[in-house]
């Protein structure tokens, strides 16, 4: 018992564990919609910024190009994206939010949301927005702030 609580001393951990439990309640909830937290990722990413690239929709979540193949085809299968030739260049394929995708993303928005409550409770209220803010903060600082600004 010791050395666990000496190892969650550590940052790493920390955000390790922390992660792991919130994606295994993501991936339960989202689940139920035939959608994994990656899938939602995506749709995410597509509602806001429109139809890309699917190497761009791939760089801006962080995924490498095998692992967004197996997500895209997800997404197609629930007849959420559209997959199409990228006009600019042949060989890669564009991606675009559908009708049912957007939906879907409606659906998945308040299923994640109360996920996040759950698992955000034993914090007080304001706690909880700080720590958002702090791990935004980080991640921007580690230079990996998302896509660069157009």
């Amino acid at each position: 018992m010791r050395a666990r609580m000496a190892i969650l001393d550590h940052l790493g951990p920390l955000l390790g564990r922390a992660h792991e439990a919130h994606r295994v309640r993501s991936a339960e909830a989202l689940g139920r919609l035939g959608l994994t937290p990656k899938g939602f990722g995506a749709l995410t990413v597509l509602d806001a910024d429109g139809p890309l690239p699917q190497v761009e929709l791939a760089r801006r979540q962080g995924i490498d190009r095998t692992t967004m193949v197996a997500i895209v085809d997800e997404l197609e299968g629930l007849g959420a994206v559209r997959r199409e030739r990228d006009e600019r260049d042949r060989r890669a394929y564009a991606l675009e939010l559908t009708p049912g995708g957007r939906r879907l993303l409606g659906r998945a928005r308040p299923v994640l949301a109360a996920v996040e409550e759950e698992f955000l409770a034993p914090l007080p209220a304001a706690e909880r927005g700080r720590l958002k803010d702090a791990l935004r903060a980080l991640v921007e600082g580690a230079g990996d702030g998302g896509p660069p600004a157009t």
